[in-house]
């Protein structure tokens, strides 16, 4: 988890009006970030969007975090409000802030800054921790780093800006008794997160549809579409269909959710939503031209994408259940295989690939569940542990 308090509450059960409001400026974010990845899908282009995906999730996290701890008022309500506004302005100058002029990088860094300050004070105001070292004040620091680094040339920006990523990243591994222990609102967490999902799931679709309206609806292009659906369902169906469920029977039930929360949610729905962001670049290509042959990262976004989407779920069922679902681990490893060949093959025949092993899952498990058996699973060693 990036941000979490200290301190147990019973917060509201369901997002609100004014947080559903909140949640547009991420689906703008994440359109943002696939716009950086598909302009010239790339090894760069994919970190730059991951260094610039970052920021915004992170942001985003720790204001879905602080709200889940207190009854909405109107207070609160500015904060949301306010953050909505830094992280919809980050989004907008996204595309641009790595490698254009400094007038974005600007945007972006002023906006994050301004992003961590309100947070911060918000938790303060609240008494939220008892330390001065905190995530909320740790983020503070990378973006103090971030906005301190916008004159320098481009590829020392760049270097400075991964390095905030990292921190942001590993700040959270060192907060683990802290966080046992921490009473969540347990269906309103869910609810956020899973919102989040069908945010990025949604971006899937529009991109897809969005080339395939610029192209021409050809019969190839059509069943690219089709195809693309398809592949989109399949991954909607493995998250809420069993996914979902599970994660909050753990949050609920589970001795130290707050390390569930840090590990499940706030790292593994940040790599859910950058697998999404890479399968819709991916259909959007194969929409625009179903019948070219792509190479190199164009050529594997999507199956590469939908095969992280999968492979979370062997690391996030691991840590609610204890050991990842054998199929699901199969699943993941036919969807490398799927991008390790899809150089060789059109990028229609790769988007069928796709969903043809997405659909093979979902009907696997639905059988299986059907017939009460149990589910099998890969137990990396012996007495496996969840937290």
């Amino acid at each position: 988890m990036s941000e979490t308090t200290t301190e147990s509450s019973t917060p509201h059960s369901r997002a609100t009006w004014a947080e559903l409001f909140f949640d547009l400026v991420l689906v703008f974010a994440v359109t943002q970030t696939a716009h950086v990845l598909a302009h010239q899908p790339s090894i760069g282009a994919l970190g730059h969007a991951l260094v610039l995906l970052a920021p915004l999730w992170w942001g985003w996290v720790g204001v879905t975090v602080l709200v889940n701890n207190v009854e909405e008022t109107h207070a609160q309500r500015l904060v949301l409000f306010t953050s909505g506004l830094c992280i919809f302005l980050m989004a907008v100058a996204a595309p641009s802030a790595l490698d254009q002029p400094r007038g974005a990088a600007m945007v972006f860094a002023s906006a994050h800054l301004v992003l961590r300050i309100v947070l911060l004070i918000a938790t303060m105001r609240a008494h939220t921790f008892e330390t001065a070292i905190n995530p909320f004040s740790v983020g503070l620091v990378t973006g103090v780093a971030i906005f301190a680094s916008v004159p320098l040339p481009e590829h020392l920006r760049l270097w400075v800006w991964t390095g905030a990523l990292v921190v942001q990243l590993g700040a959270p591994l060192f907060y683990s008794r802290a966080l046992r222990g921490r009473t969540l609102g347990v269906s309103h967490l869910s609810e956020r997160f899973g919102l989040v999902v069908i945010i990025a799931l949604g971006e899937s679709v529009v991109d897809a549809g969005a080339q395939a309206a610029s192209t021409g609806l050809t019969v190839p292009v059509v069943t690219a579409l089709v195809l693309g659906f398809m592949v989109g369902a399949g991954l909607w169906w493995l998250y809420f269909q069993f996914t979902s469920k599970v994660i909050e029977h753990a949050l609920a039930t589970r001795s130290a959710p707050g390390l569930i929360m840090r590990d499940v949610l706030s790292y593994g729905h940040f790599a859910l939503v950058a697998a999404l962001v890479a399968v819709a670049v991916g259909l959007g290509h194969a929409a625009a031209d179903p019948g070219h042959t792509a190479h190199g990262v164009a050529a594997m976004l999507a199956p590469g994408g939908a095969a992280l989407f999968v492979a979370t779920f062997v690391f996030t069922r691991w840590r609610t259940v204890g050991a990842p679902a054998l199929g699901r681990v199969v699943t993941a490893g036919a969807l490398i295989a799927v991008a390790a060949v899809s150089s060789l093959l059109p990028a229609i025949v790769v988007v069928a690939l796709t969903a043809a092993v997405l659909v093979t899952i979902n009907v696997y498990e639905h059988l299986l569940v059907g017939s009460g058996r149990p589910v099998p699973e890969l137990r990396f060693h012996r007495g496996a542990r969840t937290p």
